[in-house]
């Protein structure tokens, strides 16, 4: 009995999750149907009655989950679900694999090779190789075969090492780092991995553990690419601003151990082409930010980046130059990867979609900034991580009080990841700080005699103080984890559970008393949550008695007054607050014209907002918010936000309406009511 890829992935998740994980949550995590999902769980319960262990448990509405026991079979007898006599490789992975027995071969290569090493049927093969071709053509590559010389593939090194890099990043996501250093490398990847962490000592940055595992695979590829002669060339204009970089002196570095413990001469052009991707690299810490030009442009974008995303979202970031800083940090490893065409891997793009997709939205529409410096579209891989560090530094502050604890975060994701993990923290435990966030290497000798806990979202010795393993995107059973174990769910909820306890005592037998406990937990805060972290949509703000039609207004102070009418006449706000939106406009200039003939004024929700709301004034005749006529407003949309986030689904919907040049043309020449209306309940969904 054997295990594909996505039943070796279920597994793990189980394997990492505390309580039980529901059916939808696995379609979603691996993108297929709750009916794909249950046929895997049937070739798993097969699989683990093969090896002498429990089946999954299943609780109805609740999900799915291994006993305590089994886990820790599985682990100390396998320690991986990934054991060769029972792995079979996905279609993708089938393919990733013929591909890197191409590049890395120092023989003639046939057939047979890739049959001994898949174990797969001779048509199947054949397709595989078939589907490789045609995907290859995206690279400008051809697969060719001659009888003699067997397989072999025509193009630029240059684009042969991009799609090299593409089957890297498909085995890293499912086979795993150690199963493809030892399956292919052997110690030679031991040895260049050592070679990368010592030469960070050059450049005075530290690169997460999974960059330095992703160029230990690199660097172990090109060299059986050089030892076969197989070299990058670069534009020698392009190698002297390279050669300028501390990045260059790593590489050079990393390159010279090669040459003398392989025995090899590597071109200066590969020692450029290895600092492309080293600049590139997502690091943990970068204590020597270069004063070059390219910094300052990056600086000025990311300036510019944060204005555009403080106007849209309507909030003022309270740390903003400490943001700006830690944004410089991840945006210039990503202006290199956008550059030179190396593509990111983000295997968290999916989960900020679906659980910050407000803070996505707002993002995306801000990239541009980007786009103008590098000249190249941002893929949502690379938006996902910039999400995530405006989303970690959303409503940051809280108020001092006495006996609160203090957290460790150990994450090996990247700053934006830890950022936005904090993010959820300090959110879910109102009563912790977290002291600081840390990577492996740095745990081990990281002092805990001020820490109360540890979060990590990946395996860790144990040490002296409790520690609670979630994924950097919370799930429902990680934040009730967490408030369990750090006493702060309420009396309320906690009685609620005792006396359904006393109830089912009446009529069952109760076999595991603790874990019915946990369950009835997470089953009764479900809906609790819900209500909890719920926003209300575009159409909740914006209803009927909020919009108002005119002819034309006298100038764009009572343009705004009475766009806030309503507001004011309900009790949203306070007249106070009608005034911070002018006094903004006099100090700020026409900054919140966000779009062609629109405008949002907004202020600060403590000059006077009372409850979340919106209000909506078409002007037929326009108003001129500066002596430039594409300052003339048309529709005034009115802002009262109670804090830095319940807004943001309602805006993220406001955005992708204005961002439709149908709906601009509607909303300026429209006025009818209704005609508005039909639109906000088209985008509040």
């Amino acid at each position: 009995m054997i295990l594909d890829a996505r039943c070796v992935r279920i597994v793990n998740m189980l394997l990492s999750s505390s309580t039980h994980v529901t059916a939808d949550k696995l379609a979603q995590a691996l993108q297929v149907s709750r009916r794909t999902v249950y046929y895997d769980i049937q070739k798993i319960n097969d699989w683990l009655q093969s090896q002498g262990f429990s089946q999954l448990k299943h609780v109805r509405t609740i999900g799915f989950y291994l006993d305590d026991q089994v886990k820790k079979q599985i682990t100390k007898t396998l320690q991986t679900l990934q054991p060769i006599r029972h792995y079979e490789y996905s279609s993708e992975e089938r393919k990733a694999w013929i591909g890197l027995l191409i590049f890395i071969r120092n023989h003639s290569i046939f057939l047979r090779d890739f049959l001994e090493n898949l174990q797969v049927s001779r048509s199947t093969l054949l397709n595989d190789i078939k589907e490789l071709k045609s995907e290859w053509q995206s690279f400008q590559l051809q697969l060719e075969f001659h009888r003699k010389q067997g397989y072999f593939i025509k193009g630029e090194e240059t684009q042969k090492r991009k799609a090299i890099v593409h089957h890297v990043a498909q085995f890293l996501a499912t086979v795993g780092y150690e199963r493809l250093c030892s399956e292919l490398f052997g110690e030679h990847s031991l040895l260049i991995n050592d070679m990368i962490r010592q030469s960070e000592a050059f450049s005075s940055i530290c690169y997460t553990n999974d960059v330095i595992h992703t160029l230990t695979i690199y660097l172990s590829i090109f060299m059986k690419r050089w030892i076969r002669g197989k070299y990058i060339q670069m534009d020698a204009q392009e190698k002297e601003v390279l050669q300028s970089t501390r990045e260059y002196q790593a590489a050079h570095y990393i390159i010279t151990q090669i040459e003398n413990a392989f025995l090899i001469n590597v071109p200066k052009d590969e020692i450029c082409y290895l600092t492309t991707y080293l600049l590139g690299s997502r690091v943990t810490d970068d204590k020597q930010i270069d004063q070059s030009n390219q910094i300052t442009i990056l600086k000025q974008m990311i300036k510019n980046m944060v204005d555009d995303f403080q106007t849209y979202a309507c909030v003022q970031f309270k740390h903003r130059e400490e943001l700006e800083k830690n944004l410089l940090i991840h945006m210039k490893p990503a202006y290199y990867r956008l550059k030179y065409g190396l593509h990111l891997q983000n295997e968290l793009t999916q989960s900020v979609k679906a659980n910050y997709h407000d803070i996505f939205t707002l993002t995306k529409k801000v990239v541009h900034h980007i786009e103008n410096v590098v000249g190249q579209s941002v893929s949502d891989d690379e938006i996902a991580y910039i999400a995530m560090h405006f989303g970690g530094w959303l409503d940051r502050e809280g108020v001092s009080v006495p006996a609160r604890k203090k957290a460790l975060i150990v994450c090996e994701s990247g700053i934006g990841t830890s950022r936005i993990l904090q993010k959820q923290i300090e959110e879910l435990l109102p009563t912790v700080d977290v002291i600081d966030i840390i990577s492996v290497r740095e745990y081990r000798a990281y002092s805990l005699e001020n820490v109360d806990f540890v979060v990590t979202t990946i395996p860790l010795p144990s040490r002296d103080v409790p520690m609670y393993m979630v994924r950097p995107i919370l799930t429902a059973a990680d934040k009730m984890l967490l408030l369990r174990e750090t006493n702060q769910l309420s009396e309320t909820r906690t009685l609620s559970v005792e006396a359904l306890l006393e109830i089912v005592k009446k009529h069952a037998t109760l076999i595991n008393e603790k874990a019915l406990i946990q369950e009835l937990h997470e089953y009764i805060s479900q809906s609790k949550r819900k209500e909890v972290f719920k926003k209300p949509m575009l159409k909740d703000l914006l209803t009927k008695q909020h919009i108002q039609m005119v002819e034309e207004v006298g100038d764009w102070k009572e343009a705004i007054t009475l766009a806030a009418k309503p507001l004011l006449a309900n009790g949203y706000i306070t007249n106070e607050y009608i005034q911070a939106m002018i006094d903004n406009v006099m100090t700020l200039g026409p900054y919140i014209v966000i779009a062609p003939g629109v405008a949002l004024p907004h202020a600060r929700p403590e000059h006077g907002v009372k409850k979340i709301g919106m209000s909506f004034l078409k002007i037929k005749n326009g108003c001129l918010f500066s002596e430039k006529e594409e300052h003339r407003v048309y529709v005034l949309i009115v802002l009262a936000a109670i804090d830095n986030e319940t807004h943001l689904k309602a805006l993220s919907q406001l955005s992708k309406l204005l961002s439709d040049k149908e709906n601009m043309r509607v909303l300026l020449s429209t006025h009818s009511i209704e005609e508005v209306l039909t639109l906000i309940e088209t985008y509040s969904h």
